[in-house]
Parts: structure tokens; C-alpha cells; sequence
């Protein structure tokens, strides 16, 4: 009974203190495992194939602006632009073009049409003085006038032979006089008219400019047709305007994109474009979201491949449109760059894990499992491979973890 006694009080302190170093050598295990990466979860779903798709979003409905369309003017300095991204109302400027020199147009024409008018006046009361002064000296001619015309009808006996003639002399000059007076004023009377006209179409001119240009300054602003967000566009280089760019006449510069509508235009390599077409399937990330799926369907694929837009790469593309499924305008803008997979086969009910996760020795593909008390090298045998996960036909365990290796930094630099 001693002995067995003893034998108990031996082995129990023997076992604590294996079980201390069993577990200590476990959690040095998985402490070190942990320091090489991220421990996911193996997961049944379905495993996407295809090819991949690189594009941007663009609106279905979209108001853009450019330059406005003005007489004799080609070249255009912005200068003021709604900030992008910024959210405006109905009626608010959200694009300015600079006006100086329209302005100076303006100042010119409004003194030219300010000094013609002052002419006008001026010839009119010049006009209306001489015609005064003639028609003075016109009354004066026909008193003298009827004057000689009454001395002539006086009788014979009364009036003597010598008087008689100076009255017929006093006649003719003053009929000559009247005839000449009216003369005068019709003369006078039509030339003031024909300069008064020039005048006033030169006035007309230049006030016609002056309204042009008024309603061209007016049209240098450019207001928000309605609530929105501003989203400044790309020129053929990838460029976006800024204030102080000069643009052209056709240019558009900036838009106003309905974001609750988006499509994805997409392009797909030359070698994978006789694989893709309309009423297939599309997940795609953004660029700036790349945390979150969004689908869609192809509604239109290109009959022939093209040249890279925005770009002089020589590589040839086939260009799709996708009709999104949803739409989320807090995250959402036109072009905004995205990359997807075009679905050609699906596998369902998978049993997935993160490609990252595989790693190939001289017996093929393993992973590293982690277990309840140790972490285990597995060999697997993979099925079909998707961009982010491969199936896993024999192996694993659905809920079994596995090890995710972090890249390492410099590793990651030079692939990139």
C-alpha cells in the first residue's frame, strides 16, 4: 500500500509536469504558426471560373459640360470649377470660363453704340435748327412774293410802266427764291436722313454686339440643370481639367452623373474575347472599394477588338457593357476603375479554401491545419481554381482552419 502510494505521488507530479511542457510546446507551435499569417476557414459555396474583365463605371444619365456655344470665340480659360465630389443644387454655377476678354468686346461696343446714339441726337437737333432757319427765310421769300404778285395785279393806269417792270423783276427773283428755299430744305432734310441712318445702323450694329456679347458672358457661366455630384472628366491622355487650363470649343470638362444609374464598361484581353459574351455573368471589385462584390450581367459585347482607350498600349481588347444589379452612389462614381471575372463555369457546393493558403512541395499541393493542440502539414488534392479560392476534392474538413502566409514585404515589391 506504501509503495503504491509512493508510486501515485511520483507519477502525478510527472504528469502536470509533461502535460505542462506538451502544452507549452503546443502554444510555441501556434504562437510561431500565428506570427506567419491568418487562419481561415475552410467554406462550402460556389467556385466561379472565367476570365478576367478591367474597366470603369459610367452613368446611364449624365448632364456634361463643356465650353459654351459663342460666336467667334474658340479658345477657353476655365476659370472656376465645383469642386469634384462636391454635392449641388439646382441653379448653382458649377463651371466658369474666364470673360475678360468678352468683357473688353463689351466696354468697345457700349461707348461705339453709346456715341452713335449721342450723333443722332446731335444731328437730329442740327438738323431740326437748319431746317428752322430755312423755313424763315423760305416765309420771308413768299411775302416778298406775294408782295410782287399783288403790285403786278394792280391796273395799268395806276401803276407806271417803270414800277411795273421792277415788279415783275421783284416777282421772278422771289418766285426763284421760294423755289430755291424748298429746295434747300428737301436737300437738307434728305441728307441729315441718310446720315442719320448710317448712324443708326451703325448703332444698331454695335448694340446687337453688345447684346451677343452680354448673352455670351451670361452663357460663361454654367449652372447645375439640377441636384447632383460633380465629377470632373477625363481627356484622352487620362488627364482631368483644373482652373487656369485652357480648353477647346468641343471639350467637355466636367458632368453631372445620375449615381442611383451606373454601368461598367469593361475590356477583356484579345486572347479570351472569343469566350465572352452577352447575358453572361460578372463580379467585380473597385479599385477603391476593393472590400466589397458587386454583380452584373453583359448586355453587349464588341463584334471585333480594339486599341486600349486612354492609352497607347498596342494590346487589343474587347469591350463589354455590364448592367450592374445594384447601384451604391455613397461609394460609386464615374470612372472609377474595376477588375472582375466574366463567369464561364460555376462549381457548387464547393468545399473552398483561399488560394494563398496552397503551397507546393515534391508531393504537390499541402496546406498547414491547425488542430486543437498542434498545427499539421496537410496534402491536398485540388479541383478547380477560381481568382481567389481553389476546391478542395480530398483533405480538409469543411470548417477546418488553415494558415494564410502574410507576403512579405520585399517579396511583394518585387512581383509588383
Amino acid at each position: 500500500m506504501a509503495e503504491r502510494y509512493l508510486r501515485i505521488r511520483y507519477l502525478v507530479p510527472l504528469a502536470v509536469l509533461m502535460l505542462f511542457l506538451f502544452g507549452g510546446w503546443t502554444l510555441r507551435n501556434k504562437l510561431a504558426a500565428d506570427r506567419q499569417g491568418e487562419w481561415v476557414r475552410a467554406t462550402r459555396g460556389d467556385l466561379v471560373t472565367g476570365v478576367e474583365v478591367t474597366g470603369t463605371l459610367a452613368a446611364l444619365e449624365s448632364d456634361t459640360f463643356g465650353p459654351p456655344n459663342v460666336a467667334d470665340v474658340w479658345d477657353f480659360k476655365i476659370a472656376m470649377m465645383a469642386p469634384e465630389g462636391t454635392e449641388v443644387k439646382q441653379g448653382r454655377p458649377v463651371l466658369m470660363f474666364d470673360t475678360s476678354d468678352l468683357q473688353r468686346r463689351l466696354d468697345e461696343k457700349s461707348a461705339e453704340s453709346d456715341e452713335a446714339l449721342k450723333q443722332i441726337e446731335k444731328k437730329r437737333a442740327d438738323l431740326a435748327l437748319r431746317t428752322k432757319d430755312e423755313r424763315l427765310k423760305l416765309a420771308e421769300a413768299e411775302a416778298r412774293l406775294r408782295k410782287a404778285e399783288l403790285k403786278l395785279q394792280s391796273p395799268p393806269d395806276i401803276v407806271g410802266i417803270t414800277e411795273r417792270k421792277q415788279a415783275e423783276l421783284d416777282f421772278k427773283l422771289s418766285k426763284q427764291e421760294v423755289e430755291a428755299g424748298r429746295s434747300r430744305i428737301g436737300a437738307l432734310s434728305r441728307a441729315a436722313e441718310a446720315e442719320i441712318r448710317l448712324l443708326e445702323s451703325k448703332q444698331k450694329t454695335a448694340a446687337g454686339i453688345v447684346a451677343q456679347t452680354q448673352a455670351a458672358i451670361a452663357a460663361m457661366t454654367i449652372v447645375a440643370p439640377r441636384d447632383g455630384t460633380i465629377v470632373y472628366m477625363m481627356n484622352w491622355r487620362g488627364e482631368k481639367k483644373k482652373v487656369g487650363d485652357s480648353t477647346w470649343k468641343q471639350e467637355r470638362v466636367l458632368e453631372i452623373p445620375n449615381l442611383n444609374k451606373m454601368k461598367a464598361n469593361g475590356e477583356v484581353d484579345e486572347v479570351d474575347a472569343g469566350r465572352v459574351a452577352a447575358g453572361q455573368r460578372v463580379e467585380l471589385r473597385l479599385d477603391a472599394h476593393p472590400d466589397e462584390k458587386f454583380s452584373g450581367t453583359i448586355v453587349s459585347a464588341g463584334r471585333t477588338v480594339q486599341q486600349k482607350q486612354q492609352t497607347r498600349d498596342p494590346v487589343k481588347v474587347l469591350r463589354v457593357e455590364i448592367k450592374l444589379d445594384r447601384t451604391d452612389p455613397t461609394k460609386m462614381r464615374p470612372g472609377m476603375r474595376f477588375q472582375g471575372t466574366i463567369e464561364l463555369g460555376r462549381v457548387k457546393n464547393a468545399l473552398l479554401i483561399p488560394r494563398e493558403a496552397v503551397l507546393v512541395d515534391d508531393r504537390g499541393p499541402y496546406t498547414f491545419r491547425r488542430g486543437r493542440f498542434s498545427v499539421e502539414q496537410v496534402h491536398l488534392k485540388l479541383g478547380r481554381e477560381g481568382d481567389e479560392k481553389v476546391e478542395v476534392l480530398s483533405g480538409l474538413a469543411p470548417s477546418d482552419r488553415v494558415l494564410v502566409p502574410k507576403v512579405d514585404e520585399k517579396e511583394q515589391e518585387k512581383s509588383s
